[in-house]
């Protein structure tokens, strides 16, 4: 089959290599469509820690199940469409045991630590596989992986209908996590992004979006929100002026909601602000497999909706030769919208 492998650092080879062999309970998919995101290029520059060499990466996809476990399972089928959870816990440990297995300490990530889907096909656990409504198209089930990081934002920020969210970063993670938002009753929905072309695509989808850089944008913010300030916080840019933006623009007793790995260990805010508020720190990391459910089902309702312009949220569909200049323009911020791959 054909596949983009990752051979060292920086260095991605498309080329025939061997089909997927599973394991015992493991499935077989012939990949559809597969996302490229921030993360790609983190593991292409080799900044994840559990990242490998050599790897086949790709961990947002969808496909078509091409062969299943001896004695098959009841709810799945050879030539039915799946989205595929990508995560998979060891179960031993003290995450797995307190019920959080999606931040299991021996976290296995399909398409980072083990082989992913920039390739023809790709074996994955059986039990990974989620059924597809047959009315959600391919495009947009391919999205179904970065909409439940916004999903699980949301879901840690304890979020209600009726209070104001603002989003610290327009790429695509802030930006679904702003439409998710939307979509869970969220009165008003801001975003902050310093990229012009990347707050008028914010714009385009219906969602308010604001300069951090200009000297009014605390202002502006305020102003919004009644001078009440925003009661969800999702901060998405992992940057010292992001966690302080968000900590000055929340009202009080908000939930800041963190997702976004900052470039050094330690991230510096406003410590004062964050007591005389009383707010709350929460962090965010991927989403369970309930909720990559609830996400797919999510997808379905915003899609016989029509409140959320899918066809306008994927910028292009690409083969795996163009693999490396994808994930080099979704890093420098190049691609406004969704880059998908199509490896067949």
């Amino acid at each position: 089959m054909k596949a983009a492998v990752l051979e060292r650092w920086k260095s991605i080879a498309v080329r025939q290599v061997g089909d997927p062999e599973p394991a015992a309970g493991e499935a077989l998919v012939r990949v559809g469509l597969t996302g490229v995101c921030g993360s790609d290029y983190h593991i292409f520059n080799g900044d994840i820690p559990i990242a490998k060499t050599p790897v086949i990466p790709g961990h947002e996809f969808m496909g078509t199940i091409a062969g299943l476990p001896d004695g098959g399972t009841e709810t799945l089928a050879v030539g039915q469409r799946v989205a595929v959870h990508p995560l998979v816990s060891c179960g031993t440990c003290v995450a797995c045991r307190r019920g959080v297995p999606h931040v299991c300490a021996n976290l296995v990530v399909i398409g980072v630590n083990r082989d992913g889907a920039f390739a023809e096909y790709v074996g994955v656990p059986a039990e990974r596989l989620i059924p597809l409504p047959d009315d959600l198209p391919d495009e947009v089930a391919a999205l179904a992986e970065p909409f439940a990081v916004g999903y699980h934002a949301c879901r840690r920020a304890a979020l209600s209908p009726g209070e104001r969210v603002l989003v610290i970063g327009g790429g695509p993670i802030g930006l679904f996590a702003a439409m998710v938002a939307r979509r869970l009753g969220a009165a008003d929905v801001a975003v902050s992004e310093p990229l012009a072309a990347r707050r008028d695509f914010a714009e385009s989808h219906g969602v308010n979006a604001f300069d951090p850089l200009a000297s009014s944008c605390l202002a502006d913010l305020a102003a919004r929100s009644s001078g009440e300030g925003y009661d969800v916080i999702i901060e998405t840019s992992g940057v010292d002026a992001g966690i302080a933006m968000a900590v000055e623009a929340a009202a009080p007793r908000a939930r800041i909601v963190s997702l976004g790995f900052p470039s050094e260990r330690f991230a510096r805010y406003n410590v004062t602000f964050g007591i005389m508020k009383e707010l709350s720190f929460v962090g965010s990391r991927v989403y369970p497999r309930e909720e990559f459910c609830e996400t797919i089902d999510l997808l379905s309702q915003a899609v016989e909706a029509g409140d959320i312009a899918f066809d306008r949220l994927v910028a292009d569909v690409r083969g795996l030769d163009d693999l490396e200049r994808s994930i080099l323009g979704v890093a420098e911020g190049e691609e406004r919208g969704k880059i998908l791959i199509r490896p067949a």
